[in-house]
């Protein structure tokens, strides 16, 4: 090349070409066999040559339209090219059309065109090693409890639906149903001071805090009672005719990233996974991302990167950020387990509290549970 020429990326032949057209063909060559490259794009008027400068260098740009036709072919690496030429469609840009090239007379659109290629390359590339965990199997516990609510014409209710989640190994608060009063004195000495949550269990009961079935905060026997009393009060009040299995004491989540995880199944697509900042950030910034089942590994973290609010995830304000990998975890372990059970037509965990990496065994907290079970035809 002329000395005024620069070999970076990109390289510009500063018209090292303009006696002699077929010097694109070697450029392109050598472009190709530096391991750091993954596609070639040849932008300029190559085509043109012979028409703006003589009509001799017609044979020349055959020559390198030949070469790159034989280096395009024998190379996995795409070649794109734009020619200022190309609406004129020269001999030398007809060659490789012919040849099956790319060759476009608008510079956007070749650059979307390698843009496009390389998603494709990646997930091809992601195809190749086989992530993609096999579903579980289904539990006799999970089969009964799901054929018993089916039964039933009703949806899982709160602490069945976690058990199915821990019979699937995914870790669950500890938390208890009580049906009497006199139960909470028990728990009440087992959980020595500690804040505890206290909600009402009822299958005719959706919106728990709308009901006033909700109370938090609870430390101690007698904050227990009361509020034992209050939620069946406020729930009978709510809805006479409402039937209450008890209620459910869990110790208080600690504070963190809420986030959301639910599957529904779309009649076109199937079973679909849904991730996003969970709480009442779901309905405000929609920052959630879906996936259709089964998924990879690459999927899963696709999913936890594609959210716009990574600053969330990766701590503000001096907070440590979330274990992303537990949260990855978590995705592959519910994709599984919606896998092994088809009557599952929703699941919403919202929210699930993620932690930084060392919290605790599993980094996150599954406060809320929801599993829709399909109905009888």
């Amino acid at each position: 090349l002329l000395p005024q020429a620069s070999t970076l990326n990109p390289v510009d032949v500063a018209g090292s070409s303009d006696a002699n057209p077929s010097l694109l063909a070697s450029c392109i060559e050598l472009v190709m066999a530096d391991e750091g490259v993954d596609s070639v794009f040849l932008v300029g008027m190559f085509g043109g040559y012979s028409l703006r400068f003589a009509e001799s260098l017609m044979g020349d740009e055959m020559r390198g339209a030949e070469r790159m036709v034989e280096l395009a072919q024998a190379s996995e690496k795409p070649l794109v090219i734009y020619s200022l030429y190309a609406p004129i469609k020269p001999p030398a840009l007809r060659r490789l059309h012919e040849a099956g090239l790319p060759v476009y007379s608008s510079i956007e659109h070749a650059v979307r065109v390698l843009a496009a290629l390389g998603e494709r390359g990646e997930y091809l590339a992601s195809q190749q090693v086989q992530e993609t965990i096999a579903p579980a199997a289904p539990s006799e516990t999970g089969k009964a409890m799901l054929k018993a609510a089916k039964a039933e014409g009703r949806d899982l209710l709160e602490f069945e639906a976690k058990g199915l989640l821990a019979e699937h190994g995914i870790a669950v608060p500890e938390e208890w149903l009580v049906r009497r009063e006199d139960e909470l004195a028990e728990i009440a000495q087992r959980t020595q001071g500690k804040p505890l949550a206290m909600k009402v269990v009822s299958k005719d009961i959706l919106h728990k805090s709308d009901a006033g079935g909700v109370k938090l905060n609870l430390v101690g026997e007698a904050p227990l009672r009361d509020a034992f009393q209050a939620i069946h009060s406020n729930a009978q009040a709510y809805d006479p005719n409402a039937q209450i299995e008890g209620v459910l004491v869990t110790p208080m989540a600690e504070k963190g990233v809420e986030v959301i995880i639910g599957m529904l199944r779309d009649p076109i697509f199937g079973p679909v996974l849904m991730f996003g900042l969970g709480g009442i950030f779901v309905e405000v910034l929609e920052d959630v991302a879906f996936r259709s089942l089964p998924q990879t590994l690459r999927d899963a973290q696709s999913m936890v990167d594609q959210l716009k609010a990574q600053k969330v995830l990766a701590g503000v304000r001096g907070a440590a950020g979330v274990d992303k990998q537990a949260l990855v975890s978590l995705l592959m372990q519910v994709s599984q387990l919606v896998e092994a059970y088809p009557e599952i037509c929703e699941l919403d965990l919202n929210p699930v509290i993620a932690y930084p990496e060392g919290h605790s065994a599993a980094n996150y907290a599954i406060v809320d549970a929801r599993i829709i079970v399909e109905r009888q035809s």
